[in-house]
C-alpha cells in the first residue's frame, strides 16, 4: 500500500491499521518504514476523528514509535500525558457526581467514555478522548437529579426554544467553574426508540455496579456505542464513519468476545459493520452492503459531491422535521408562536 500525500482514504487505512486487533502489524511496519507516508496528514485526519491519543497508545502497544518521525513522538506523548491527566481528573469529578446521587438514591448509570473509564476498558487512560460526562437518569428522578447537581457547583445553560417545548435526550447542559467537564442528564440514550433495544427501563434495571458507580451491562454498551453515532450523530443518515466509535466497539469486543444476536440486523447496524468492514478487518464476517459502501467511498473520493450530498439531506432533514412537527405545534402553542417570532424578527 502506498500513502501518497493527498490520499485522504489511504491515511483512513493507515489509522485503522493503527487501531485495529486483526489488521496485520507487519503489513502496517513495512508501509511505515517505507517513508511514504504524510505525518502532517495523519496529524490532522486522526486528530478530526478524535483518535489521535489513541493512535499513539495503539501504535506503543504494537512496538512501531521506533518509525515514526521523532518530533511527531514528542508531540503525541505530550498531548496523551495531557489527555491522560484530564481523563484522571474526569475520573475523580464522576466519583463525586455518584456519591451525591447514591447518597440521595437516584437511579443512575454513566453513559459512553464514563462508562468504559468506570469498567477501566482502556489499557492506558489516555488513549481515549472524552467530551461531557453523561449520565442516565430514571425520567421520575431526572428534575431532582438536575437540582442536587445544581446545588453542588453546577450551573445550567440556556436550552434553547426547541429544546424548552420538545422532547430532548437530556437536559440542559450543566457546566462548573470548579469542574473540568460538562455534565448531560439524559432521559433517554437515544433520540428516537429503535426498535425497543435501548429501553431506558431495561438499562437501569441490568445496571452493573463497579465500586457502586453504575454503568449500562455490555450488551447496552455495544448498542449504544453503535446507535449513539449512528442515530444520534446521524451517522447513518449520512453514511459516514466514526473511528472513535469503531475503537470503543473494538474495546467491547475484545474485553467480552461478544456475539451478535438478531437485534443487529436492522439496517442502523448493517450499515455501520459494512461501512467499518472497508478499513477494519475485526468486522470481515459482516456482509458488505454494495449500495452504502459506493455512496461512501464516492463520498470520499469527491468532496464536492459529499458537501452537497449531505447539504441536501441536512436540509431535507430540516424540512420533514419542520413539516412532521413544528408548523403544527406553531399553529396551536401560542408561547412556542410568540418566541420563534422574536428570536427570527
Amino acid at each position: 500500500m502506498s500513502f501518497t500525500k493527498n490520499s485522504y482514504k489511504n491515511t483512513l487505512q493507515l489509522i485503522a491499521d493503527i487501531l485495529s486487533y486483526e489488521n496485520s502489524i507487519e503489513t502496517l511496519k513495512q508501509d511505515m518504514i517505507s517513508n511514504t507516508i504524510n505525518w502532517e496528514q495523519f496529524v490532522y485526519i486522526a486528530s478530526d476523528y478524535l483518535v489521535l491519543t489513541t493512535c499513539y497508545c495503539r501504535l506503543k502497544d504494537k512496538n512501531l514509535l521506533q518509525y515514526l518521525p521523532e518530533e511527531l513522538v514528542m508531540y503525541l506523548d505530550e498531548i496523551t500525558t495531557i489527555n491522560r491527566n484530564r481523563n484522571n481528573t474526569l475520573l475523580n469529578e464522576i466519583k463525586s457526581i455518584a456519591d451525591i446521587l447514591n447518597t440521595n438514591k437516584i437511579d443512575f448509570v454513566f453513559l459512553k467514555g464514563s462508562a468504559f473509564l468506570i469498567k477501566n476498558l482502556y489499557q492506558d487512560v489516555g488513549e481515549r478522548m472524552l467530551g461531557d460526562i453523561d449520565i442516565l437518569v430514571d425520567e421520575d428522578q431526572i428534575d431532582h437529579t438536575y437540582q442536587l447537581l445544581l446545588k453542588n457547583d453546577y450551573t445550567g445553560t440556556d436550552q434553547g426554544i426547541s429544546a424548552k417545548y420538545f422532547d430532548n435526550k437530556h437536559l440542559p447542559r450543566l457546566q462548573s467553574k470548579l469542574k473540568l467537564a460538562a455534565v448531560e442528564v439524559h432521559r433517554k440514550v437515544v433520540i428516537k426508540s429503535y426498535n425497543g433495544v435501548l429501553d431506558v427501563k431495561d438499562i437501569l434495571e441490568k445496571k452493573e455496579s463497579v465500586q457502586n458507580i453504575y454503568v449500562p451491562s455490555k450488551k447496552h454498551l455495544v448498542y449504544h456505542t453503535i446507535l449513539n453515532f449512528q442515530a444520534n450523530d446521524s451517522g447513518y443518515i449520512y453514511s459516514r464513519i466514526s473511528y472513535k466509535s469503531i475503537y470503543d466497539l473494538l474495546i467491547l469486543k475484545k474485553a467480552y468476545n461478544f456475539s451478535f444476536d438478531k437485534t443487529f440486523n436492522p439496517s442502523y447496524f448493517k450499515n455501520y459493520f459494512s461501512i467499518a468492514k472497508i478499513f477494519f478487518n475485526d468486522f470481515s464476517n459482516f456482509k458488505s452492503k454494495t449500495l452504502i459502501n459506493y455512496i461512501f467511498l464516492q463520498k470520499l473520493k469527491h468532496p464536492f459531491l459529499r458537501k452537497f450530498i449531505d447539504s441536501f439531506l441536512s436540509k431535507f432533514q430540516f424540512i420533514k422535521t419542520v413539516i412532521t412537527t413544528r408548523i403544527g405545534f406553531f399553529i396551536k402553542n401560542r408561547n412556542y408562536r410568540r418566541d420563534i417570532i422574536n428570536k427570527y424578527k
